[in-house]
């Protein structure tokens, strides 16, 4: 029985040790994403996944297998959007407050997945970095009842 157990914890070892992300991948992430906390790694099928928190944002990136970016998400309350889709924004929605905002970046592309609201209305609305809204989606409130 012991045996068994040796050779299970053996093989743990062994696999943990093989799913672990490269040193060149650790290095290009700690170059990139210098003030990073709570770093967590997850092996996948398609590579390397990292979560993390930077600047009060929630932050994942996917690395494959040969070590290279592949794309990230950041999630945010829009505060750090840039200025040319923040003026898009503020000329088209005038929004009372901008919920959340997820943001997509793969190797040649920006997408902004932006929740606001005015009103009684909220919105959905996904931009690409030059401003262009690719897909819109506006919703009406509906009041709650208590009973």
């Amino acid at each position: 029985m012991k045996k068994i157990i040796s050779y299970a914890a053996s093989l743990l070892i062994v696999i943990s040790v093989a799913a672990a992300p490269s040193s060149k991948i650790i290095q290009s992430f700690n170059a990139t994403f210098p003030n990073a906390k709570n770093v967590k790694w997850m092996d996948d099928k398609e590579g390397y996944f990292v979560s993390f928190y930077q600047d009060n944002n929630f932050e994942k990136v996917l690395y494959n297998k040969e070590g290279d970016f592949v794309c990230s998400w950041r999630y945010s309350e829009g505060k750090d959007l840039p200025t040319n889709i923040l003026m898009i924004l503020n000329k088209k929605y005038n929004a009372d407050k901008i919920i959340g905002v997820t943001e997509l970046t793969t190797q040649g592309n920006v997408t902004y997945d932006i929740k606001l609201n005015k009103g009684d209305k909220l919105y959905a609305v996904i931009m690409q970095s030059d401003g262009t809204i690719t897909k819109e989606q506006k919703f009406d409130y509906q009041a709650t009842q208590n009973n």
